[in-house]
């Protein structure tokens, strides 16, 4: 989790002309904040591994039906109506608040709202530093962030570097189409590994 917020807040530094802020108060925070102490309150309650199953499945049918969109009818993933947002967004809230990992389900929305690659890019950034923010403070309140944990990212640390490097220039010389479809053949990868694991 420490790794990824610090991914999040250099690409924030970096690419922060790109944040969609009407996009990202308006809609996703707005959605997805009420769903993560929602969330937290679910897993200290009842654990995650049953809505990790139902989960999984949701992203696979979902990144399958836009890569159907955009392979085999090529037309462009348009934006979600507000009702189905609202609901999609909160799941991912919820999610977060649960497995610490909400971005299958904000990405799902975010590939429709956001049309060009460094907004998609700096916008969910913004939105991991501050939800991964939110989770530091809650951890470190409840001592569940322990000395181990910054120890072993701190060992990642050249792994993130490097990563960023080898992301930077991926994200340079890929074009929007390709872009698109590799978030949701991600986004499909990801439901499976879910799934089987």
């Amino acid at each position: 989790m420490l790794i990824g917020w610090l991914q999040s807040l250099f690409i924030v530094i970096r690419a922060f002309k790109h944040i969609q802020w009407r996009i990202l108060f308006s809609r996703i925070l707005l959605f997805a904040s009420p769903g993560m102490p929602v969330g937290m309150w679910f897993f200290r309650h009842f654990g995650g591994q049953q809505l990790k199953i139902i989960l999984a499945v949701f992203i696979i049918f979902a990144a399958t039906l836009q890569l159907f969109l955009l392979l085999v009818k090529k037309t462009g993933l348009k934006p979600l109506p507000l009702s189905l947002s609202a609901l999609v967004l909160f799941a991912g809230g919820f999610i977060h608040g649960i497995f610490a990992s909400g971005g299958p389900m904000v990405v799902l929305y975010a590939s429709r709202a956001l049309k060009e690659k460094s907004q998609f890019r700096a916008t969910l950034s913004a939105l991991w530093l501050i939800l991964g923010s939110a989770l530091i403070i809650s951890f470190l309140y409840s001592k569940q962030l322990t000395a181990v944990a910054i120890q072993k990212t701190a060992i990642l640390i050249p792994a993130l570097v490097l990563g960023i490097i080898l992301g930077e220039l991926l994200h340079q010389r890929v074009n929007e189409r390709i872009f698109k479809i590799a978030i949701q053949f991600i986004l499909l990868l990801t439901g499976v590994f879910l799934l089987i694991r």
